[in-house]
């Protein structure tokens, strides 16, 4: 039991150093001053960093699973130490896209499928020990942007990005001592027995329909959410609420993340699921018909909170039809729905609005919303049928 505590508090000290990427918007005026670029230009650093992230998730869960979390953390350390320095030291856009874009971001991805490998494989109680370590990603980067922005004021962004690799790299060094120093299972890992992830006849695994029905739901239903994160001022319907709209969707964000996990022990995992897609079409219902003032930002405030609970359900929810030696592998191939859909969507709803308004675009959520909420029923589906006992006929 102690051991189990001691690796979960290592898994939240990790995901907790690795949020820098999420405040990017909190360095872009300063960079934009030292490097005399424009936002348009600036925008495409977050670009790279995000596919870098989802790069390092997927990369990352395939290796967490046959490596053990301390040479992982060991390397999300050292990259992301290194991507922090470089940032402060780059006076060239690609230098700054090479250090905090690919380098940062990828570490940081690495970093998040080693805190969510370690946390998904206790052996019990798991959904409260993903609460845990994916809400430490959402507090960090909620802690580190007013912090970020004060020091770039009295430090400059060079001075910033200096003092983030000390802070960095110290959590994360307290971290690889925490977390487990051997892999959990590398043999069964690399012969992949898992029966969620079927091996085909050329002797590659292909995922599972259980597997393929959650990667539909979290990319689904995480759209709305990530598209109001990117135009959170507009949704709220007057410009000097934007501060309001991105702090209630941030605090729904972390509250979503802390409850879900221990609520979805109790309850059962599809039970929970059914529970966010019906907060997903709730919340999007105020933005669909234009509400603007209070009723937005409590829509908004619902959202975040959906979005939150969405990011812990969908790992433990995989963790259950995957067995352990598996997990980091199938949840990375899961959270690429969740990287299409930061891709794709904040773009869609700004593209989309010129013409329909947003009220029109979540109208069009709402659709995606159901979707999602049908791909929800059908992993429940699976998943009883999973558990049916040995020669009785799935219901």
């Amino acid at each position: 039991m102690v051991g189990k505590r001691r690796a979960l508090a290592g898994a939240v000290l990790l995901n907790l150093a690795v949020s820098p990427l999420f405040v990017w918007d909190v360095f872009t005026t300063s960079v934009a001053r030292d490097l005399g670029v424009g936002q348009a230009q600036l925008a495409g650093v977050f670009s790279a960093g995000l596919v870098a992230f989802m790069a390092g998730v997927l990369v990352g869960g395939r290796v967490a699973d046959v490596v053990s979390p301390r040479r992982l953390a060991l390397c999300t350390a050292g990259g992301a130490v290194a991507g922090l320095l470089g940032s402060a030291a780059a006076t060239t856009l690609p230098t700054l896209v090479l250090a905090f874009g690919v380098l940062l971001g990828g570490s940081t991805g690495l970093g998040y499928a080693t805190a969510v490998r370690v946390a998904g494989t206790v052996a019990s109680g798991h959904g409260l020990a993903l609460g845990l370590v994916v809400s430490a990603y959402a507090i960090g980067t909620a802690v580190l942007a007013p912090v970020a922005a004060t020091l770039l004021v009295t430090l400059g962004r060079g001075g910033t990005f200096l003092l983030l690799a000390g802070a960095v790299g110290a959590i994360l060094a307290v971290a690889t001592v925490l977390v487990p120093g051997h892999a959990a299972h590398p043999r069964a890992a690399q012969h992949g027995t898992a029966r969620s992830d079927p091996t085909g006849p050329s002797g590659r695994t292909r995922p599972s329909r259980p597997v393929i029905a959650l990667w539909l739901a979290f990319g689904l239903g995480s759209a709305p959410a990530l598209a109001a994160f990117a135009q959170a001022g507009q949704l709220s319907g007057t410009a000097g609420a934007l501060a309001l709209a991105v702090t209630l969707l941030n605090v729904g964000n972390f509250a979503g993340r802390l409850v879900a996990g221990p609520l979805s022990d109790r309850v059962g995992r599809p039970a929970a699921l059914h529970a966010n897609s019906a907060l997903l079409l709730l919340a999007c219902l105020p933005l669909a018909a234009g509400a603007d003032g209070p009723v937005a930002l409590a829509a908004l405030l619902l959202l975040g909170t959906q979005y939150g609970a969405l990011s812990t359900l969908t790992p433990a929810a995989t963790s259950d039809v995957v067995p352990r030696e598996r997990f980091g592998t199938t949840y990375g191939r899961v959270f690429t729905g969740w990287g299409l859909a930061g891709l794709l969507a904040p773009v869609a709803a700004a593209t989309l609005a010129t013409t329909i308004g947003y009220d029109g675009v979540y109208r069009a959520f709402l659709a995606v919303a159901a979707l999602s909420w049908v791909c929800v029923a059908i992993y429940a589906r699976l998943l009883h049928n999973q558990r049916q006992p040995a020669g009785q006929p799935p219901t």
